[in-house]
């Protein structure tokens, strides 16, 4: 029923039955959103104090971006791609994983990088070095998708509980309050008409 038929509703024991359930259904509704909402920020607080290492995963990918680039421009363009061509690089995949029951895209690692063909160890170290650094950046990428549609969800909830307790909760209470003062009006309308008649 839309907001704006409770103004027509009719003055019997009926509608204000029918009134006190959906008032009481409203009200358990925004009570169980409101737990929700406190769980949903629970969780955000919970990935944001995670995503405090970003700074250190971004020290750490550059620094090893910088030493594979140094390493390129003092063993030469052809021995580095070379040496590149004996890796072989990671499978990413992309996967749902719910957070508190919000669905968010995030990247796994399905195969790690395999650099077993690759013998020199300086090389090695290097790729070996790169690779953990992505793989914190990873990580890090998908915590700051979780943050984004956390929040998101936790927006929508809060303008459904705001809506609810400034529009349809006091629109339902108001509509319940004028029915009660018909339906009492015209029971005692009745007991005095029932008194006049038995009074002849």
């Amino acid at each position: 029923m839309a907001l704006q038929e409770l103004a027509f509703l009719p003055a019997s024991r009926g509608t204000l039955q029918y009134l006190r359930r959906k008032l009481d259904l409203v009200k358990r509704g925004k009570n169980v959103l409101q737990m929700r909402r406190d769980q949903l920020a629970k969780e955000l607080l919970a990935i944001m104090d995670e995503l405090k290492k970003r700074p250190e995963a971004e020290k750490q990918f550059i620094e090893a971006a910088r030493t594979a680039a140094l390493m390129r421009m003092s063993r030469g363009e052809y021995e580095f791609r070379s040496m590149s061509s004996l890796v072989k690089p990671p499978k990413i995949t992309h996967v749902l994983v719910s957070y508190q029951g919000v669905p968010v895209p995030q990247a796994r690692v399905q195969e790690e990088p395999d650099w077993s063909k690759l013998l020199d160890p300086d090389y090695r170290r290097v790729v070996e070095t790169l690779w953990n650094a992505v793989k914190t950046m990873i990580d890090v990428a998908n915590k700051e998708v979780a943050v984004e549609k956390i929040s998101d969800q936790l927006l929508y909830i809060n303008r459904v509980v705001n809506s609810l307790e400034k529009n349809v909760i006091p629109q339902l209470e108001s509509a319940l309050r004028r029915v009660e003062e018909r339906v009492v009006d015209e029971e005692l309308e009745d007991f005095v008409r029932v008194k006049l008649l038995g009074g002849r």
